[in-house]
């Protein structure tokens, strides 16, 4: 089964992450699908919008942690471009020259977060449940900071990064991590809506738009780049991060320890 299906209809691309059975966690294999389906629609000039869902109950559970775990493990060089590639699969999603829409259900934790402040616009439901959830692993939130941070703020993120904490929509909602909310059965359809209302629009125009607000970012240094990923690295081969993924895996409390 495609860990990534792609679909295109009207000028409408559609993503679905598809790894139900793990909450549509990912790990490499998924990430380098989720690449080459990025570069392949940036280049299709015929692409006027980009919708991204989630199958089964869930939207992303972040880094499957198993694989998370297998990084902490090995070489420093093969951990480090492997977080440099995480970098690279939300900037490349930032980047996607056409709005992108994100459909929102269930859990959102730790890099799906990134998928999620990547998106133009995010739709979700009522029961949606998000967390920056990193630090309960023993991780930081580092890759994921830079997309997020243009996204909420830095206000928002000092709290969030820092308890890890699981919130909902309403607070998602106040600090501009979800656009609009809407019950579960009526996600799709309110999708379909946002979708119209994009191609309504000059596709030349939008794109021209795109390229403007990329202008305005903040945190564009090409230094943060390799900072994040260094970071991510150098935490997740930490004793506190293995302990913390081991007690995640195992259904325990983390003994934490110092690296």
């Amino acid at each position: 089964m495609d860990s990534i299906l792609y679909s295109f209809s009207d000028g409408v691309g559609r993503i679905v992450l598809n790894r139900p059975e793990r909450g549509n966690a990912f790990n490499r294999e998924m990430l380098s699908k989720l690449r080459s389906i990025l570069k392949k629609v940036t280049e299709d000039e015929g692409l006027h919008v980009l919708v991204i869902t989630g199958a089964g109950k869930h939207f992303c559970a972040g880094g499957d942690l198993e694989w998370m775990r297998a990084m902490g493990r090995a070489p420093y060089e093969e951990n480090y471009r492997d977080a440099l590639a995480l970098y690279d699969t939300y900037e490349a999603l930032e980047n996607i020259p056409v709005p992108v829409i994100s459909l929102v259900k269930g859990a959102v934790r730790g890099g799906g977060m990134g998928i999620v402040a990547a998106s133009d616009l995010v739709i979700a439901t009522e029961g949606s449940t998000f967390a920056f959830s990193e630090v309960r692993l023993g991780i930081v939130p580092s890759v994921v900071s830079s997309f997020a941070l243009r996204r909420i703020g830095y206000a928002a993120a000092r709290r969030l990064f820092l308890t890890g904490e699981v919130f909902g929509v309403d607070l998602a909602q106040h600090i501009g991590l979800v656009d609009v909310i809407v019950p579960l059965e009526e996600l799709e359809k309110e999708g379909e809506i946002w979708v119209s209302k994009f191609l309504q629009n000059g596709p030349l125009a939008l794109r021209r738009t795109k390229e403007l607000l990329k202008m305005y970012r903040t945190f564009h240094d090409t230094k943060i780049r390799y900072i994040t990923a260094h970071l991510l690295a150098i935490t997740r081969a930490g004793d506190e991060a293995q302990e913390g993924i081991e007690a995640f895996l195992n259904k325990r409390k983390p003994r934490w320890v110092k690296s």
